[in-house]
């Protein structure tokens, strides 16, 4: 009965924990690959948008872009301001770039220039 109680107790103490996670960790973003390119979107930093162009043949880092910056409230928990990339996606030549909040981004790869797109 006593190792019952204990286990019971360290169980709901461990979810009770897990209950005041303020946010899920950054998404996974599937990379995308156009013209001997690939796009990936490094998702380790929530102050900060990016992507970055990987050379498929060389695998050396082309070039990043910052898509938006997160500008952070001090008077508000800071890892609730974060926001993250959540999708990548060429379509006719444009990079598509969405975050977790809605917001989408047509990346211009000549210019290496971003443009808000929709709302």
């Amino acid at each position: 009965m006593k190792i019952t109680s204990t286990f019971a107790l360290i169980t709901l103490l461990f979810f009770a924990a897990e209950s005041f996670a303020k946010r899920i960790p950054a998404p996974d973003v599937a990379p995308v690959v156009h013209a001997g390119v690939r796009y990936v979107a490094p998702n380790d930093d929530g102050r900060r948008e990016y992507i970055e162009a990987w050379n498929v043949a060389t695998t050396n880092k082309v070039w990043e872009l910052t898509i938006r910056r997160n500008f952070i409230n001090p008077l508000l928990e800071e890892d609730v301001q974060w926001a993250y990339i959540n999708r990548l996606q060429m379509t006719n030549g444009v990079l598509i770039v969405s975050d977790e909040r809605g917001r989408s981004y047509a990346v211009d790869l000549k210019k290496r220039s971003a443009e808000k797109v929709g709302k």
